[in-house]
């Protein structure tokens, strides 16, 4: 596949009917030199919306009916190709209103009789249609009357997934019949509409590179981090050229999305995008504009992670690109275009692997499938914890390879199956490493590596919250006194040869109606015995949902628990001593014999309701940062400043000194990969 431009721009165009004068101001000309004075690479640009209106002549579909025989589409193309811009074509599946009012038969219905989609006929929102209906027939027939008018040079093709359940219309219940399939059972209308969805994208594929083989593909809404692999993206990647995650900070995605979903796809080996958006909360905000230093941060943590850049917008009905939007990502893209060439090509260097706990088997209350109903406490906790003490991490399913990684953690309520059980046993007797919180691996009454962990379950612990009790082995820097852990965790019975350091203090009694002291929970009574951290070889037990507890409450004391257990499985981990506050976060890549390193720090506040903003740089000053290295390099230097760093040899690190990170700076350590 084409190299994927790190400058794109994903434009909307969701259109009513009711408004008129579609285009008519449009200079295709001006659309195309207002991208490239924005430094735009990339566009895609819009086929047909979720109203079900297409912006060119076609012959399949319904065009708007205030387009006044304009071919938007392919005016877009040309001009952009003219200019040497890399065009992508969008088009939508789930939600198409004109397809929703003109054919009832292809309605989803949810399976308690309901209408499907955030709509309803009487509200406004998008409603869903059935792509398992003849309805995939009317999409695919519309992109390929896109492929022969126009030379696109990719498809995006959006909502490829039921949102909000599983479909029962009259054609998925007769399928379901058919198989012996029971509509009433969840996880069974589940897969199947997991499968429906599939078999759409695989006729859409092969549709699309029938007509134009190797052609750049995308199908959105799909990206999920699943514990089960036949349930993530893994059997669906021969439909994906390449990876856009979709995260816009300012809606229900917040800080929290894209660095979890990065450090998975990571592992997919696909070219990949980080696409944000120009508004200051999410789509159809049209009067509102991203602050600059966000704008920064998300397509800077894009590059960080070896990703391009793709900023979202929407185009005004009448067909002009708002000038105050594009000079704010014309800043923005400048700064991206002269650091592009420390990103193309590199390749993260994790050193510990995160098993994720979403839909897990045997788990509620966290086990989530899909796009928008959230993410597991205990995977948010894991990412925030790690970039935080800025250990190099990835996410991962249980079909992943484990061996690349130093370190495996299970958080809190990672499920262990019998093959993946074997492969950690296997993982073990190469040398690696674990570190197991609470019930990750509990199998019945048990947990599944119970000998290799030296201790067994014995029931939930009888105080929430208790106490941590540390052992001078493990205390580091912590203060020494009983800290709290709110959230219940383990019992456990330690075997012979473990060793325990940590132990946990009762409470008096826990807080009934009839049993309370003071406003929330009651103190530290008496050391109770029971163990909280327990090592064991190569793996370390903490007895307490402590990714979940820093997720939920993050007190200090529990990050600072993890990374002294980490400490001890990983003792020379690749960034080394170093003065950054947690706020700032590191990533280093390799990129043939080098060593790239990116040091980001932009502040998010809480200054709306349930809205994170960035408005502000904190530039960091004289940054000391030591990086573990294969070999003593050959030189150290800022870039694309192309500024020498100094920097001494020790014991395996690089030592080196950034006078300043205004934001963002990268470090190209030379020949030390």
């Amino acid at each position: 596949m084409e190299r994927l431009p790190f400058r794109q721009v994903h434009l909307d165009f969701h259109t009513s009917p009711l408004i008129p004068d579609i285009g008519v101001d449009f200079d295709a000309q001006a659309f195309a030199r207002t991208l490239v004075e924005a430094s735009v690479d990339s566009v895609t640009v819009f086929a047909k919306c979720h109203h079900g209106l297409s912006y060119y002549p076609t012959k399949i579909g319904v065009p708007h009916p205030h387009l006044r025989r304009r071919d938007l589409l392919g005016e877009m193309v040309n001009a952009c190709h003219q200019h040497g811009i890399r065009v992508q074509a969008y088009t939508t599946v789930l939600w198409d209103e004109q397809a929703w009012a003109d054919h009832p038969e292809w309605r989803q219905i949810f399976a308690d009789g309901r209408v499907g989609g955030p709509g309803a006929p009487l509200k406004p929102g998008w409603k869903n249609v059935c792509m398992n209906t003849t309805y995939a027939d009317y999409v695919i027939g519309q992109i390929e009357e896109v492929l022969d008018l126009y030379p696109v040079d990719g498809i995006f093709i959006d909502i490829v997934r039921y949102i909000g359940g599983g479909c029962v219309c009259s054609t998925c219940l007769r399928q379901m019949q058919a198989a012996g399939i029971n509509p009433q059972d969840p996880a069974q209308l589940y897969r199947f509409s997991l499968e429906a969805e599939r078999r759409f994208m695989r006729r859409t594929t092969q549709a699309i590179h029938a007509k134009r083989p190797g052609l750049a593909v995308f199908y959105n809404s799909r990206l999920r981090v699943e514990w089960d692999p036949e349930l993530s993206n893994s059997p669906e990647m021969d439909d994906f050229t390449h990876i856009e995650i979709e995260s816009l900070p300012g809606g229900f995605w917040g800080y929290g999305h894209f660095p979890l979903y990065a450090r998975y796809f990571q592992g997919f080996n696909r070219p990949m995008l980080g696409m944000t958006g120009r508004f200051h909360t999410l789509w159809g905000d049209f009067g509102g504009l991203r602050n600059r230093a966000a704008l920064e941060f998300e397509c800077f943590q894009a590059l960080a992670h070896g990703a391009g850049c793709s900023i979202g917008d929407q185009l005004h009905p009448r067909g002009v690109l708002e000038p105050a939007v594009y000079r704010r990502i014309g800043e923005v893209y400048a700064e991206v275009a002269a650091r592009e060439a420390w990103v193309e090509g590199s390749q993260a260097l994790p050193e510990i692997g995160v098993l994720t706990v979403n839909g897990a088997p045997g788990i509620s209350g966290e086990a989530l499938h899909g796009l928008g109903e959230g993410l597991p406490l205990s995977d948010v906790g894991a990412v925030n914890i790690l970039e935080q003490l800025k250990y190099q991490f990835q996410v991962l399913d249980a079909g992943m390879d484990l061996t690349p990684f130093k370190v495996v953690i299970l958080p809190d309520r990672a499920a262990v199956d019998a093959p993946l059980a074997e492969k950690l046993r296997a993982y073990l007797r190469q040398g690696g490493r674990l570190l197991i919180t609470d019930r990750s691996g509990l199998v019945g009454n048990d947990f599944a590596l119970a000998d290799e962990m030296g201790v067994h379950y014995a029931g939930p612990a009888p105080f929430a919250p208790d106490y941590l009790l540390l052992s001078p082995e493990i205390t580091g820097d912590i203060e020494p006194m009983a800290h709290s852990c709110e959230l219940q965790g383990s019992r456990v019975a330690v075997a012979a040869g473990a060793h325990v350091l940590a132990r946990a203090g009762a409470s008096y009694f826990n807080r009934t109606w009839d049993h309370f002291c003071s406003h929330q929970y009651a103190p530290f009574d008496v050391d109770s015995g029971d163990a909280l951290v327990v090592e064991h070889g190569n793996i370390l037990y903490i007895a307490r949902p402590l990714f979940r507890e820093y997720a939920s409450s993050a007190r200090r004391v529990h990050k600072q628990l993890i990374d002294n257990c980490l400490k001890r499985l990983l003792p020379a981990p690749r960034v080394g001593e170093h003065n950054l506050p947690s706020t700032a976060i590191v990533t280093v890549r390799r990129q043939g014999q080098d060593l790239i390193v990116h040091l980001l720090h932009y502040v998010h506040q809480r200054r709306g309701q349930g809205l994170d903003v960035i408005e502000d740089v904190l530039p960091l000053h004289e940054v000391d940062l030591a990086i573990h290295a294969a070999c003593q390099p050959q030189s150290v230097e800022l870039v694309p400043e192309r500024q020498p760093v100094a920097w001494r040899w020790q014991d395996g690190y690089v030592h080196l000194r950034v006078s300043r990170v205004n934001g963002y700076q990268i470090v190209r350590i030379a020949g030390a990969a």
